[in-house]
């Protein structure tokens, strides 16, 4: 895999380094993260990702990472350097849609044994949840998963799926590879209150919280917890360090990042089950940082797992994490992202929500999580 990156984040730039993939006989696919910053639009980049010949993903993140640098702007273009087959799912939101049939036939006739299917998706649609449940239906854990939710930090929708077909809203690409690779993911929150049941909620909206309002009940807590009061703190000030946990039979909760209020109501990046347990959860610099190394030793014993001989091999580090655990670290985020830097080329963003399997355990939309790929060239 060769790694470019165009600091500058202009369409010319994008255009340069997809010429130059064009140009290496041994890439076979594209990956292309892009910060929020560089103003990409349809209008301006889908005429340059239509004409481009190989198989194109990724998405637009409100930054980007690579090696040890965090960039607000700039666009990274990744050359893989084996066989690569796409799956564009547009209107995901669209309920009349049968993910289930597109999922089943997206890669016919195709192995998945040893391989990795990188998932790029709008993050702020509300049909999340469907896509990641029929991708696990319908191929189970016979591949690797990882990606993101690409999008913006002002929570305003629009277009920001790198495809074939031009750069898409409320969609998802599915990019299968032929890579071996290793998956670690952990967050590091730990439960400081509950549990309590999701008495009401409609896919990423918490109604309610043990059959009364769910502000109601997730300030009473939160606010004797902290000391603070959501009066005179913004709500996501006070609410970005004290996400949801769901409940799951795994080593880890699932968290769920609380992004704004409708009235009482929660509104989260990704969907809430009714009828299942949350915890409110708490964190700090410690433990979130420990969590990321965690995340990184999971994925090097998961992709040693793979190996049938010791043999020296070209790895990239691929590292999906959660802007709001920059939010939440702010200046010691560069601690974690040198805790993740193992050496090998690094490249990777910050998401609006995380996509990967632990293990073989099964498959998650993740929030405020570090998700970590050790990729085989």
């Amino acid at each position: 895999m060769f790694i470019n990156l165009d600091r500058e984040g202009t369409v010319e730039g994008l255009q340069y380094l997809l010429e130059q993939a064009d140009d290496d006989e041994n890439t076979l696919g594209v990956l292309i993260l892009a910060c929020d910053a560089n103003a990409f639009t349809p209008e301006k980049v889908d005429e340059i990702l239509k004409q481009y010949k190989k198989p194109v993903f990724g998405g637009i993140f409100p930054q980007i990472l690579f090696n040890k640098e965090v960039l607000e702007k700039g666009t990274i273009v990744a050359g893989i350097s084996q066989p690569v087959s796409t799956v564009v799912i547009k209107d995901i939101g669209d309920i009349s849609i049968d993910l289930d049939a597109i999922i089943e036939n997206a890669f016919e006739w195709q192995s998945l044994e040893n391989k990795t299917i990188f998932v790029f998706v709008d993050g702020l649609s509300q049909y999340i949840s469907p896509l990641i449940d029929s991708m696990f239906n319908c191929w189970g854990l016979i591949p690797n998963y990882i990606g993101g939710g690409a999008g913006s930090l002002s929570f305003e929708r629009k277009p920001c799926v790198f495809t074939g077909e031009g750069l898409l809203e409320d969609a998802a690409v599915l990019a299968l590879a032929d890579i071996k690779s290793g998956i670690g993911v952990a967050h590091g929150w730990k439960p400081v209150a509950g549990p309590l049941k999701v008495t009401e909620a409609d896919r990423n909206i918490i109604i309610s919280l043990n059959w009364r309002p769910a502000f109601e009940v997730y300030r009473e807590m939160v606010e004797k917890i902290s000391g603070k009061s959501f009066d005179n703190t913004g709500f996501f000030q006070l609410a970005k360090g004290f996400p949801i946990g769901i409940v799951r039979m795994a080593e880890e909760m699932v968290v769920r990042d609380p992004i704004s209020l409708d009235g009482n109501r929660l509104i989260c990046v990704g969907e809430v089950p009714l009828n299942s347990f949350v915890y409110i959860l708490k964190g700090d610099k410690d433990s979130l940082i420990a969590a990321a190394v965690k995340a990184r030793l999971l994925a090097e014993d998961c992709y040693l797992k793979t190996l049938s001989e010791k043999k020296e091999k070209s790895l990239t580090t691929f590292f999906m994490d959660c802007v709001s655990r920059v939010f939440f670290l702010q200046s010691d985020f560069n601690e974690e992202l040198e805790a993740v830097y193992a050496g090998y080329p690094l490249l990777g963003a910050l998401t609006i929500g995380e996509i990967a399997n632990t293990g073989k355990d099964y498959l998650e939309f993740y929030n405020k999580t570090s998700v970590i790929g050790l990729l085989e060239d």
